[in-house]
This record gives C-alpha cells, sequence and structure tokens, in this order.
C-alpha cells in the first residue's frame, strides 16, 4: 500500500505543474487573448484615474518606513509609469530626463542604444502605440531589488510585467509580458539608471533608430 504522504505529495506536484502550465498559456504565449486585467487584479494607470498603485510605487520611494529594497523597487517602478509612453501620458520625456542618466547603456531586445536613441525610441513606440492600441495598458507584476552593500540609494533592479489592450486593427484584447534589467547609480544624492535592459515579446511596428554599440559592463 502507497504512503499516504507520498500520495499527498505527488497529487501536489501534478496540480503545482498543472497550475504553472496554465500560468504561463495566459500570461507568456505572445498574441494570446486573455480575459480583462481586472480578472487578474491588473489595473493600468488610466483606469484608477492617475494610478493608485502609481501614487503607492512613488510615496514608497522616498518612505522612511520602507526598507532600502522597498524604495529603490518603488522608485523604478514609479519612474516606468512615469516615462513608459502611451497617449495621455502627459510630458513622460520630463521623467524620462530624470530617470536616465546622459551615460546610459540600454538595450531593446537585442538592439544596443545611447541616451539619444534609446529617447527617440520611446519617441516612436509612443506613436504606435498610439495606432494600435485603444487604449494601452500596462503594469507591474513583480520585481526584485538588491540595494548597494554601502548604503546608497543605488543599486540593481528586476522588474516583471505586462502590457497591451485592445487591438483596433484586429478587435480583440492582446496583452503581452515585458521583463527589464536596471542598474541605477547613486548621482549626487540622486538615482539614475545608467544600464537598462529591456525584452518584450510585443509585435513591434515602430521603426527602430540605428545601434549604438557598447561593450558590455555593470553601470
Amino acid at each position: 500500500m502507497a504512503d499516504s504522504s507520498n500520495v499527498s505529495n505527488l497529487n501536489f506536484s501534478r496540480l503545482t505543474l498543472h497550475v504553472a502550465f496554465l500560468s504561463g498559456l495566459i500570461l507568456c504565449r505572445p498574441g494570446l487573448a486573455t480575459p480583462s486585467p481586472e480578472r487578474f487584479g491588473l489595473l493600468s494607470r488610466a483606469e484608477t484615474g492617475g494610478g493608485s498603485a502609481q501614487l503607492e510605487a512613488c510615496a514608497l520611494a522616498d518612505s522612511p518606513s520602507a526598507n532600502a529594497s522597498v524604495q529603490l523597487a518603488s522608485w523604478v517602478e514609479c519612474s516606468l509609469n512615469g516615462f513608459f509612453p502611451y497617449p495621455a501620458n502627459g510630458q513622460w520625456d520630463l521623467i524620462f530626463a530624470a530617470t536616465f542618466s546622459e551615460a546610459l547603456k540600454a538595450t531593446f531586445n537585442d538592439t544596443h542604444y545611447d541616451y539619444d536613441g534609446w529617447l527617440q525610441l520611446y519617441h516612436n513606440f509612443n506613436v504606435t502605440i498610439g495606432q494600435n492600441f485603444a487604449p494601452f495598458q500596462h503594469g507591474v507584476l513583480n520585481t526584485v531589488a538588491v540595494p548597494n552593500a554601502n548604503g546608497d540609494q543605488g543599486g540593481f533592479v528586476y522588474v516583471l510585467g505586462w502590457e497591451g489592450g485592445f487591438q483596433t486593427q484586429l478587435k480583440r484584447d492582446l496583452y503581452f509580458t515585458d521583463a527589464l534589467f536596471a542598474v541605477v547609480k547613486d548621482c549626487d544624492g540622486r538615482r539614475k539608471i545608467t544600464e537598462f535592459r529591456e525584452s518584450s515579446n510585443i509585435p513591434n511596428t515602430a521603426p527602430l533608430p540605428p545601434p549604438k554599440n557598447w561593450t558590455c559592463t555593470f553601470g
């Protein structure tokens, strides 16, 4: 007769694999029409009237009651929601300039950019996003922040997010995943992103600026 604990562990493992498989279909398959974001508790800034999640992240970025990891992750999330462009996102380019170092090294998938190329890329994205989604939505699923050991405001941050909305040509909801890695430096008491690696499986129709190759470094 099988040991009852082994049977329970086996059933639990099968259930875990089944849930993981379904989660992968929902969140990771490119171009899959998913249920509405409300089903997952994923609300964009536009849907929250300026964004309660956005306000919370921005407040925590400098909150003395939050630890260094939460502060760092919240600053990146607050900045992302400010500069990540979509129609009616306001003066995102000002937040972009406040977020990134002029010595920035950035990649979008496998293409390398400097600060000027990265800024142009986001200008181009903003145009095509407005043409293809009505409205375009995005949000953060999870963050991992590792503050610098020296106690300054810098560190490393990983973010997994989602983006999409109602696709105007296909007339259906489409959601995709987006991930990034950021190196944050303390520049005279202010945080600046000096290295930014972004990857996304959302189909791109925007023209890409000429790449600016650079050697691989941290920061």
